[in-house]
């Protein structure tokens, strides 16, 4: 699918944002105290980044597309897109300040680069699924299975060795822990319609809405349940506001030249 959907680049938008008012705090300002919307917002930037990574990541076809593009060609895509920018800049940077590129491999948060390495891994590891999974010809059933190995890899994220040195090599502790997001996202695109339907039902965004709350001014909801909930609730916060107005608004805008303008700035 070449369109692109409005509020995915809002929710994208979002979170990069929320990245640079966190880093201004933490290392510009060096503001060490927090708020209840700061901790709020960093709940959301990490998780929603890795959510919309997998939710971009499937296609309707994997199999299709991948027979005709190849694996190779969509790990190569990746190497070039994430691996290689990274590890190029990463390393001079180090070379630079330490004297040698090892003090960058060796550090597990990569001087903070660690994200682009651990989304590269979570895609080998989701082709790696793709290629592996498609005995199973029920969709649920499939999803079940991905949604156990991503379990599975965020219950290892809760042992020793997820510290260990080569772990750190390969920012295995951030993989761990948000590969499960990174899932969530890919389940809610493949059942996109379940999904929003889903959404639709005042309950569920009661619940969803109450969770954020509660767990985000009480420790009694696990983080990882908080941090599901708070992107869920900008999720379709967003979506509702970018596909009620953005149908009303999109004829009107493309009439006025100012107005268009200013809407592809932001």
């Amino acid at each position: 699918m070449k369109e692109r959907l409005l509020y995915i680049d809002v929710l994208r938008g979002i979170a990069i944002l929320t990245v640079v008012y966190s880093h201004i705090l933490l290392f510009c300002v060096g503001y060490s105290e927090t708020s209840f919307m700061t901790d709020l917002l960093r709940k959301y930037f990490l998780n929603a980044f890795f959510f919309l990574s997998g939710f971009m990541a499937y296609k309707k076809s994997p199999s299709l597309i991948l027979y005709q593009t190849g694996y190779f060609h969509e790990l190569w895509k990746k190497v070039k897109q994430l691996l290689i920018p990274t590890l190029v800049s990463g390393g001079l940077y180090c070379v630079y300040c330490a004297g040698n590129p090892y003090a960058f491999l060796a550090d597990g948060a990569k001087g903070g680069c660690w994200f682009t390495i651990a989304l590269f891994i979570m895609f080998v590891i989701y082709l790696i699924e793709n290629l592996t999974l498609k005995w199973i010809k029920n969709e649920y059933a499939q999803s079940i299975v991905l949604f156990i190995i991503a379990g599975i890899v965020y219950c290892w994220h809760k042992t020793a060795m997820s510290e260990t040195g080569w772990a750190n090599f390969l920012c295995l502790g951030g993989v761990s822990y948000y590969f499960l997001m990174f899932t969530i996202g890919v389940l809610c695109k493949k059942h996109i319609e379940v999904f929003h339907k889903f959404l639709e039902v005042p309950l569920a965004k009661t619940c969803i809405f109450l969770t954020v709350m509660v767990g985000s001014l009480v420790d009694y909801v696990p983080l990882l349940i908080t941090n599901v909930a708070v992107v869920l609730l900008v999720y379709f916060l967003v979506k509702d506001i970018c596909t009620s107005e953005f149908d009303n608004n999109l004829r009107e805008i493309d009439a006025n030249p100012y107005k268009q303008w200013v809407y592809k700035g932001l």
